[in-house]
């Protein structure tokens, strides 16, 4: 949905009858794929630095947290389908950065969860699945077995307590167990909240403009 129209496959010819209601609908829908929702200051992009941080996941994240005034935030990486360029920020952009359709949901998860939560970015992994988080920064040590790589997690600079209980924003396919992340089956007190692309576009529009995100230290990585 980034363009209001769609290239021509190549050695194909349309059916003039189909072309025409494609041509229609996306006349239709122009207006809204077009509409600009915010100015990006910079290149939000999907790279992963080392540690396994990136800024437009931060930028989607921190959007989730505050969707549900939440404690703490996490996406998953798959989840991030593109890239986001400098200027003026569409609706289709937002969409082909978000595209499943995906709601939030509110839950409750205790210090100790949330530790084996991070824990499972490679257990059961076919690769490393490192969340994007918001509210919260941890450490890992990639020397650690598996399991146990998480060293310390941390809120405002003060490790979280294991026994206490947190509130977290997840999507809908994250909620469910996706991606191997299991420990989020045992949450509790679960709410549903707006899609995941709503958020997102409340959460840029309120920002100051042109708006910014980077990677700026959340996940620490030892080795």
């Amino acid at each position: 949905m980034r363009n209001a129209r769609l290239p021509p496959c190549q050695g194909l010819t349309p059916h003039p009858r189909v072309a025409e209601l494609v041509e229609r609908a996306q006349a239709v829908v122009a207006p809204l794929v077009n509409r600009v929702i915010g100015t990006a200051a910079t290149d939000f992009v999907r790279a992963e630095s080392p540690s396994g941080e990136s800024a437009l996941g931060n930028l989607i994240a921190d959007a989730q947290r505050a969707a549900l005034g939440t404690d703490f935030a996490f996406m998953n990486p798959g989840g991030i389908r593109a890239d986001l360029a400098a200027g003026p920020v569409t609706y289709g952009q937002l969409f082909t950065i978000q595209p499943f359709g995906n709601s939030l949901v509110r839950m409750e998860l205790t210090g100790q969860q949330i530790y084996d939560l991070l824990n499972q970015q490679w257990a059961n992994q076919p690769f490393p699945r490192i969340l994007k988080t918001s509210g919260l920064t941890y450490i890992w040590d990639s020397n650690r077995p598996i399991g146990d790589r998480i060293v310390d997690v941390s809120r405002n600079g003060v490790p979280i307590d294991r026994l206490a209980t947190y509130t977290v924003t997840v999507n809908s396919f994250l909620a469910a167990g996706g991606d191997n992340f299991t420990v989020l089956l045992e949450g509790r007190t679960r709410m549903g909240g707006p899609l995941d692309l709503d958020a997102l576009i409340a959460y840029i529009q309120a920002l100051p403009q042109p708006f910014s995100a980077s990677v700026e230290g959340r996940i620490v990585r030892l080795n």
